[in-house]
């Protein structure tokens, strides 16, 4: 191998290390920014949910239009323990007379999959008046839920019934879509994925930022269905086999 020639290999041997230390850096530099971003926006959402007004005592929460109950899993027909604490918590806030209205918001994008159903069977016989219940089909993402509430029920002020993890997001989205938005946290036991769902709630919280910065639109919209006079003909798939009297 000629002097000239061994030259060349250690010039492409430092240009590779170069190459390769520059790429580390730049992945470093990016890493970095997306980690300040994502710890910024999520400050932000508990700036906004600490300047809110939230409580688990329904006596600290002014009265509303509505009790916004939205979806979470269901087993079959009946609901997951997260679901059914919401739903007993909006049961509560109708009682105690804090909203006329219940909103029950959910996923029923599926043939085989309805969260409205069990809702819907369980505000009526815990005796709520049909005309009372209001169904959205299409809440399938919190984003969704707020936007349909807005621009299809008109409502104007109202109670977010949902547990305290996932309520900083809900406060946020609502701020920023200006509706009067209050938390009711519905944590009435411990759930056991709970863990799980803080740190989910850590990445939703970016997304739900980037929608908010884009404008992102909600799956389905619709015409004005204002949230007044009665529900009924909003329940459509979801309406039960038996209405109690």
């Amino acid at each position: 191998m000629t002097n000239h020639d061994s030259y060349i290999n250690k010039t492409l041997r430092f240009l590779s290390r170069v190459k390769w230390k520059s790429l580390f850096l730049g992945f470093i530099f990016c890493f970095g920014i997306l980690c300040f971003v994502t710890l910024a926006s999520n400050l932000g959402f508990w700036i906004v949910y600490r300047n809110s007004l939230h409580t688990n005592n329904p006596s600290e929460i002014p009265e509303a239009e509505v009790a916004i109950v939205p979806g979470a899993a269901v087993y079959g027909k009946t609901p997951s323990p997260i679901l059914m604490d919401r739903l007993v918590c909006g049961l509560e806030l109708y009682k105690q007379g804090k909203v006329k209205k219940i909103l029950l918001s959910g996923d029923n994008g599926k043939s085989d999959y309805n969260e409205l159903r069990p809702m819907l069977e369980y505000m009526l016989s815990q005796e709520v008046k049909p005309d009372d219940i209001f169904v959205d089909h299409a809440g399938f993402r919190t984003l969704d839920t707020l936007i349909r509430a807005k621009e299809v029920f008109l409502v104007n002020k109202a109670i977010f019934v949902s547990q305290s993890f996932f309520l900083p997001r809900a406060m946020y989205l609502g701020k920023e879509l200006e509706l009067e938005l209050y938390g009711y946290e519905c944590n009435l036991r411990t759930y056991k994925k709970e863990t799980y769902y803080l740190f989910r709630e850590f990445s939703a919280r970016m997304l739900a930022w980037w929608d908010i910065q884009w404008d992102t639109p909600p799956k389905y919209l619709g015409k004005p269905y204002p949230i007044e006079g009665s529900g009924m003909s909003t329940w459509k798939g979801s309406i039960p086999v038996t209405i109690p009297k």
